[in-house]
């Protein structure tokens, strides 16, 4: 049959028939098809007719349908397979892409704000420079985004979102609710999150360099064994919880921050810490190679076997740490409190201490090789009843309030001591082999092997200390060499 349908119409009965069938299949513009696909009352039937609409551009040119520079705004796209489709510059304000197949998607540069993609697959998409304002990412999958670099995310809800290995260099975050989201092997150089809330979010395996993470709402977070040189965290609201644990983060940086952590085998060579109370945390073997402490309170932390070396530690509280094995050759500790630290085999060579409180601390078979522990005055280096039983403090050089101490078998062969109070103190077993003790007060200390070799100078109570002993070789030598020493001075020294 081939009757004509009007005076001007070319359309046979049989071709109506086949445009009535399916009536928007040949239309050109493949946004006017998603538009008038995206009002079709029967849902199914329209994710069928994108679905083939898709597919045969696929089969046909590679690439999904074209979609740049379409206004989309407002359209309810949801379920819709978009596979691979181009979106560039497209309009999508307040569009709703709720489980939308966008995978493999260019979206460049589009209009978002207000738009939901809740639930929404962007795997493998390619979103440069995209802009999201206020917008829904709930459960959304962006598992290895191809290119990210420069997007903004502000506003937006990010609830469980899928970042799984993305490429996110130079992403800005602000004031988004990231909460659960997995940002695993991500890329985020230069990116910079702020004000944002994300709890639980996992940051394992990133790649953090340059990252700076503001005012955020960090509990229970995960970085663990994540890298990146000068990640920087900043007066984040809450940090309990957080997982430093295996990272390589060279020159961190934390500031302001409070809570407990958990970095066990933490690489921080070169770490800033400043203005910030890290109580409890848990630092074992982490390595913090000149790293510097400035105002941080590690009360009770877990630093057994950290690396120290070279690190620098000012007005820090450490009461009961716990840094036993821990190496710190080179470390500077001033103006500090560590009462009740346990330094058991602390390997401290040349280590410089002054100024602190160690009352009651363990320093038991540490290694302090030419160290110096001084007080300005001596007084201000607190070191009663601490403990430093076979302790090595060959050429040390300590001028401190030791009431009390027990340095029992201390090895202790050139040492100097001037001016320090050793009241009461237990030097059992200890050789001072040519040590030096210039107006040490050596009342009520017990002394069983005092050898001579050694200088003393104005030490009250070393002649009583001494006297008394079955070999009356140190007692004679010091009277003797008090007598020389007295004879020459002239003054006060």
């Amino acid at each position: 049959m081939s009757q004509r349908i009007g005076a001007d119409s070319e359309c046979t009965v049989n071709e109506g028939a086949e445009h009535y069938s399916d009536p928007k299949d040949k239309l050109s513009s493949d946004g006017e098809f998603v538009r008038y696909w995206s009002r079709a009352a029967d849902r199914l039937l329209a994710v069928a007719a994108v679905r083939r609409r898709t597919e045969e551009a696929i089969r046909r040119t590679g690439i999904g349908l074209q979609l740049s520079s379409e206004n989309l705004s407002g359209h309810d796209l949801s379920d819709f397979p978009l596979r691979r489709c181009t979106l560039n510059r497209a309009q999508l304000y307040g569009t709703k892409l709720d489980r939308a197949d966008l995978s493999e998607a260019n979206l460049i540069c589009p209009g978002l704000e207000r738009a939901s993609f809740m639930g929404a697959k962007l795997d493998f998409a390619y979103m440069h420079a995209m802009a999201a304002q206020v917008c829904n990412f709930d459960d959304a999958s962006l598992r290895n985004v191809i290119d990210a670099t420069g997007s903004l995310f502000h506003g937006c809800s990010m609830k469980r979102t899928r970042f799984d290995n993305a490429m996110l260099s130079g992403l800005l975050v602000y004031q988004c609710d990231a909460s659960d989201a997995v940002f695993d092997g991500a890329e985020l150089q230069g990116s910079t999150i702020n004000e944002c809330f994300l709890p639980s979010a996992s940051f394992r395996f990133a790649k953090l360099s340059q990252v700076t993470i503001t005012k955020a709402h960090l509990a229970d977070c995960s970085f663990f064994q994540s890298k990146g040189d000068c990640l920087s965290i900043v007066r984040p609201i809450s940090i309990d919880g957080l997982v430093l644990e295996g990272a390589h983060l060279p020159y961190l940086r934390l500031s302001k921050v409070s809570g407990r952590i958990r970095a066990r085998a933490l690489s921080a060579p070169f770490a800033d810490l400043h203005l910030s109370n890290l109580a409890g945390a848990e630092l074992e073997q982490a390595d913090l190679t000149e790293a510097r402490l400035l105002s941080v309170g590690l009360s009770d932390a877990n630093l057994v076997g950290a690396v120290l070396t070279g690190a620098s530690i000012h007005s820090c509280q450490l009461n009961g740490a716990d840094l036993s094995s821990a190496s710190g050759e080179s470390i500077s500790i001033t103006e500090s409190t560590m009462r009740a630290a346990k330094f058991t085999g602390f390997r401290g060579r040349c280590a410089f201490v002054r100024d602190c409180d160690l009352e009651h601390a363990d320093l038991s078979q540490a290694y302090l090789y030419r160290s110096m522990i001084t007080g300005d005055p001596p007084q201000s280096m607190a070191l009663n009843h601490a403990n430093f039983e076979g302790s090595n403090l060959v050429q040390a050089y300590l001028a401190a309030d030791m009431t009390e101490s027990n340095l029992e078998a201390t090895r202790a062969a050139y040492v100097r001591m001037n001016q320090s109070s050793l009241r009461d103190a237990n030097l059992s077993g200890i050789s001072p082999f040519q040590a030096s003790f210039v107006k040490v007060d050596f009342s009520g200390a017990k002394i069983t092997t005092f050898e001579p070799p050694f200088f003393a100078d104005r030490c009250r109570g070393l002649q009583v200390a001494l006297e008394g002993r079955q070999p009356r070789e140190p007692s004679s030598y010091l009277a003797e060499f008090s007598s020389v020493i007295r004879r020459g001075r002239e003054g006060s020294t």
